[in-house]
């Protein structure tokens, strides 16, 4: 069954589709409006559809003028996640590695091998010494972003 959500996703991924430069920029009231919804189910769509670990790069601006702009991300350029992992690395969960791992394969960056690979290092492996000495979920998220860094740093090296 097709849900608002999915049908908000879609459209501003067509609007995104259809801007020269992969960038949009809308107004989540207007947006809200259009669909006839709460502006907090755009916030939810955006926040829950629209992350640097599935290619794209979300500013906001509240207000009466305030604005959501949405870039994607170009394919190429893991910066923006590698940055993100520098800043945030205690907020990284599994479900984050599999966005970002699932982007990848779709975008035909990595294939679904290497994908297995970066899971196996990046969830599977992690939770199997989970015991040793992770005292908390937080220390778990850690070492799960400075592995998956580490491995975004190399793939990069192969991609220049």
């Amino acid at each position: 069954m097709y849900s608002l959500c999915d049908s908000i996703e879609n459209y501003i991924i067509r609007l995104i589709d259809n801007s020269p430069n992969q960038t949009i920029t809308i107004q989540r009231g207007k947006l809200a409006n259009e669909f006839d919804c709460a502006p907090s189910q755009i916030n939810y769509v955006l926040t829950t559809r629209f992350n640097v670990f599935r290619g794209f790069v979300v500013e906001s601006r509240r207000g009466g003028s305030g604005y959501i702009r949405i870039m994607r991300v170009p394919i190429d350029r893991l910066e923006p996640i590698i940055i993100y992992l520098d800043s945030n690395e205690e907020l990284l969960k599994e479900s984050d590695v599999e966005d970002l791992i699932n982007w990848l394969e779709r975008e035909e960056f990595i294939t679904p091998r290497e994908g297995a690979l970066i899971r196996a290092a990046a969830i599977d492996a992690l939770e199997k010494v989970a015991d040793l000495d992770f005292s908390s979920v937080t220390d778990r998220n850690q070492m799960r972003a400075r592995i998956l860094k580490e491995i975004l740093i190399q793939i990069l090296r192969w991609v220049e």
